[in-house]
């Protein structure tokens, strides 16, 4: 039983069916209901399904539904009419109104102004033939004739008869007599020739323009077995026979059949309609149970061992043969089919194998180089290890057959004498891993790793550059053209230009990140493998955005969609690519090897007339737009539907939007449900543009839609011309009214300024006294701290120099008193520098002498340093309601002038009251003033207090004191003291 087993391992054939992929749609996942009529595509290229109760237009994405009619009877049938003059109508049944799809939009019309689907006429019943499926009836009991309407004329199967009646003449001619209505089932219609199968003689009955006469054709349409589907309206017909399809033609004059796909599943349920989408290579099928399939018929197939307990991920192969592929399984893969070779079991390492000179297969197994001999058919083999070391990898490039072998941590790679590999030729010590080896010419080999690629150089006999540091490597690929680009571990695809690398730009999802490896095709494309998907991008493209990188490289991505079961492709391994000699390219994945023609894999774009804005929900309103879309005032959002017809990948479009006009407006990307949504835009006029591709020249194709969206009145530009007219108007009128009445009080100001102008004359006099005053008196604050200060810093550098302890103290304690009386007076100097527009009088009374004491405390020390003494002899008694501030001033700089000018003497300061002043006399025994300055002073207080007084450069100090004492409206007298020294006497004004 074993060997039987085995037997039948070698001689089977494993049929691969993937050659469609499928979508259903029922009410699960998009659809209303499971019951589909009819499938018709219009003019434009949307898909129209007729439903019970409604119609559906699919545009490859999505269904849009159209319902409540203004019918009383919505159980459409058929589709009927014609497609180029966009025009197809739908069967209703007992209705005087049909319902009518033009311009991608159903409406309901008069039954007249469409073509009768039958009726009743002279007691017979008539049904107009539109289709033909495997469910039709032909029933003689309540319809007496069915009839077929072409162009040149119609035939009416009645009375077990055909009769031919001719569109102009309306002549009626019998073409034949003993005709069963049983025969319609196998009834089809090529443009005006009309064909009923008969499959008892193996004939087929052939009516054109009133003829009839019999021809041969293949043995599927006379087959019992054989079913037939035809649609006048979309003019196909489809023959199916134990679940294959196959769809026909008529040319010149002969029928011919053109197999499709095997679909196993279609007699269950093709009872409904069929359409094939040539363009786009999808069938539609529609149940009256199911809902409604979609079967891709793919450029690409899938090639898998379906052997049981075993999984389908392919790494390595090589060409065997001109049209599959070897692994080191002993597994041969044809496109469609897979058988084995040889028998071995589930390989662990299926990343390296190549032939060597004779042919025998050499891969990696168990940390072994295994051998099979192509001589007795792979059977036999043999093995190669290398004790204590770790083959990592195999590679054969130009000529050469190589290993990277891992010895405690460290790479060689160890290249063989030719196929010899018990005889290692050179080491080439490595800093490293090695994922790639390629060899550049015969000088140079590349050694690719996870730091970039090692240059080694055969002449040199070592490494003499690093290009692509830190980049892992992967793989390294040689173009026809010459060209060296290399994929890499999520880093993406290099071109290698000069030994320097050149970054390619990725698509705009990034799976090319990971890319693994490129084909070129004859029309310079190149194929990518990766992570996610198939790509495919023109190479003169790709290398012209790198001279000049304008707008952006575009790739068209294939998918499961496209016929692969798995997206990941696999590229980690050595050989992992491969151009058959039938033209076939090869791409490992993680469920088996893909196979296809690169010159007939299609991509599909749209037309660049297959956009339509037609739709949009605004304010939870679905409305149907003309020539613009009109947003009512207040309304801030909208959404756009964009009707394209397109039945691919929609990235690979890269259908985008915009609102121009509004300036933070970016490109979005559209998804699936192919809505733009305008959202808080600001009244104004806008477009909407859409931009696509509509080709492989990577050019973007254009449309726009205007949108105006009202503005509230208060919004215009008119309302607020007229609100900035109102408010100038406003302005001028109060202007105007704010004038007149500072007119009227100008007059009335006007007499009182002249009134008062002598007045305001002697105050401006005052004030520019005042303001002299002010000047003078900061530097009269600094002339009074002048003093204190200096005498402190004196004794400082005395102290400094002085070694007695006594003298020191002495120093210590005048420094403290001085600068007490010197924090003191610091303390008052804010009403100091106001003194001038201080009260004259103060809220309570206060003693002469203790103000005297204060100024005596503060120069004593100062006096005492001069060997003068300072006796305050006032009159305790002798009381003031004078300003504090003012008196202070006075008398401090009167006493430090005193303490200045005297030496070796006394200062003797007195008070004494009268009814209406209070006398001070302060005498020192100083050096004195010059009769010419007491006579100066003195005069200061005879000139008129309005005058302006005029100061000579005798002393500011006086000057101020002089001032304090008119503001006061006191005065002071200077006398000359005998023997010396000068008294000063102040009459203060009670």
């Amino acid at each position: 039983m074993k060997f039987l087993s085995f037997i039948f391992l070698l001689i089977s054939l494993y049929i691969n069916g993937q050659s469609y992929t499928t979508q259903w749609y029922n009410m699960d996942n998009g659809l209303p209901q499971n019951s589909v009529k009819d499938i018709v595509k219009d003019k434009y290229g949307f898909i129209w399904l007729s439903m019970e109760g409604r119609v559906m237009r699919y545009d490859g994405s999505n269904f849009t539904e159209y319902k409540n009619f203004k019918l009383k009877n919505l159980s459409f049938g058929d589709f009927y009419g014609n497609i180029q003059n966009d025009s197809i109508v739908v069967f209703n049944t007992s209705e005087k109104k049909n319902l009518l799809i033009s311009h991608r939009q159903p409406e309901v019309v008069s039954a007249p102004n469409t073509s009768e689907p039958g009726g009743s006429l002279k007691g017979k019943i008539y049904k107009m033939l539109v289709k033909n499926n495997i469910t039709v009836r032909y029933t003689s009991h309540y319809i007496n004739s069915y009839f077929i309407r072409l162009q040149a004329g119609s035939y009416y199967f009645e009375d077990n008869s055909i009769v031919y009646v001719d569109k102009k003449s309306k002549k009626k001619n019998i073409l034949m007599t003993g005709f069963s209505n049983e025969r319609l089932k196998r009834l089809f219609v090529h443009g005006e020739n009309v064909f009923i199968a008969d499959p008892v003689n193996h004939k087929i009955l052939h009516l054109y323009k009133g003829s009839l006469f019999y021809i041969k054709a293949p043995a599927i349409y006379n087959d019992q077995d054989t079913k037939v589907y035809w649609q006048q309206i979309t003019g196909q017909v489809f023959m199916i026979s134990q679940g294959k399809i196959y769809k026909s033609r008529f040319l010149k004059g002969e029928l011919k059949p053109t197999y499709l796909l095997e679909y196993k599943e279609i007699d269950k349920e093709i009872s409904g309609a069929m359409y094939y989408d040539e363009f786009s290579n999808k069938l539609y099928i529609g149940s009256s149970i199911n809902g409604l399939k979609i079967l891709k018929l793919s450029d690409f197939f899938v090639s898998t061992k379906n052997l049981p307990y075993q999984d389908e991920v392919c790494y390595a192969a090589i060409p065997f043969g001109n049209s599959s592929v070897l692994t080191q399984e002993g597994i041969r893969y044809f496109n469609n089919r897979s058988e084995r070779i040889y028998a071995a079991p589930q390989s662990y390492d299926k990343r390296y194998i190549f032939q060597d000179n004779s042919g025998n297969l050499v891969y990696r197994e168990n940390n072994s180089i295994h051998r099979r001999y192509k001589d007795r058919n792979f059977t036999k083999y043999d093995s190669i290890s290398f004790k204590g070391k770790e083959i990592d990898g195999l590679y054969k490039s130009g000529g050469l057959y190589m290993a990277s072998v891992l010895d405690k941590k460290l790479f060689y790679l160890y290249i063989f004498d030719n196929d010899n590999f018990r005889k290692v030729q050179k080491i080439i010590p490595c800093k490293d891993n090695i994922d790639v080896v390629f060899r550049f010419n015969s000088d140079l080999l590349y050694l690719g790793g996870s730091d970039g690629i090692y240059v080694f150089s055969f002449g040199q006999n070592k490494i003499i550059k690093q290009i692509g540091k830190k980049l892992p490597v992967k793989q390294i690929i040689k173009t026809k053209d010459g060209k060296i680009w290399f994929t890499t571990y999520n880093r993406g695809i290099y071109l290698l230009q000069d030994h320097k690398v050149i970054r390619i730009p990725s698509d705009k999802n990034d799976f090319l990140a990971n890319a693994h490896y490129i084909l070129e095709d004859k029309k310079e494309n190149l194929w990518i493998s990766s992570d996610n998907g198939l790509f495919r991008v023109n190479k003169n493209t790709l290398l012209q955005y790198l001279k000049s990188p304008k707008g952006a490289v575009t790739y068209y991505r294939y998918t499961k969609d496209s016929g692969f079961l798995n997206n990941e492709f696999n590229g980690s391994a050595e050989p992992c690519a491969h151009i058959l000699e039938d033209g076939q390219f090869v791409f490992p994945s993680m469920e088996g090897f893909v196979f296809f023609d690169p010159q007939k894999a299609r991509c599909f774009y749209p037309g660049s007339n297959d956009v339509y804005m037609e739709r949009a929900k605004v304010r939870g309103q679905l409305i149907r737009l003309k020539d613009k879309l009109f947003l009512p005032a207040g309304s801030k959002s909208a959404d756009v539907y964009i009707d394209i017809p397109y039945y691919s990948d929609l990235d690979n479009i890269y259908l985008q939007a915009r609102l121009a006009g509004d300036e933070e407006s970016i490109w979005t990307d559209i998804k699936s449900d192919k809505i733009f949504r305008i959202t808080n835009a600001a009244p104004g006029d806008y477009h909407i543009l859409i931009r696509f591709l509509s080709s492989e020249n990577g050019r973007f194709v254009y449309k726009s839609l205007p949108v105006e969206i009202a503005a509230y009145f208060y919004q215009t530009t008119i309302f607020k011309v007229l609100l900035v007219g109102i408010i100038i108007l406003l302005v001028v009128i109060m202007v105007q009214i704010r004038t007149n009445f500072l007119r009227l009080k100008n007059k009335v100001l006007t007499n009182t300024l002249v009134n008062k102008d002598k007045e305001l004359q002697e105050t401006s006099n005052k004030l520019k006294h005042e303001s002299d005053y002010q000047k003078k008196l900061i530097e009269s604050i600094s002339h009074d701290i002048t003093t204190p200060v200096k005498f402190i810093a004196l004794l400082s550098q005395e102290l400094y120099h002085s070694e007695d302890t006594k003298t020191q103290k002495k120093y210590f304690d005048s420094i403290y008193k001085t600068s007490e009386q010197l924090y003191k007076f610091t303390l008052s100097l804010k009403e100091y520098t106001e003194l001038y527009k201080q009260d004259n009088s103060a809220e309570e009374e206060y003693v002469i002498y203790d103000l005297i004491e204060t100024k005596r405390l503060l120069f004593e020390e100062i006096a005492a340093r001069q060997n003068t003494f300072i006796y305050n002899f006032c009159d305790h008694h002798v009381k003031a309601h004078i300003n504090k501030n003012i008196l202070l001033a006075i008398f401090h700089n009167i006493i430090d002038n005193a303490v200045k000018n005297t030496s070796d003497g006394e200062i003797i300061i007195s008070a004494t009251s009268t009814e209406s002043h209070i006398e001070i006399s302060i005498a020192d025994t100083g050096s004195g003033m010059s009769d010419e300055q007491r006579e100066y002073y003195s005069g200061l207080f005879k000139k008129h207090e309005h005058e302006h007084l005029t100061f000579k450069n005798y002393g500011l100090g006086l000057h101020m004191v002089v001032q304090l004492m008119m503001k006061i409206k006191s005065r002071m007298t200077f006398h000359k003291n005998t023997p010396q020294g000068t008294i000063i006497k102040l009459f203060i004004k009670i």
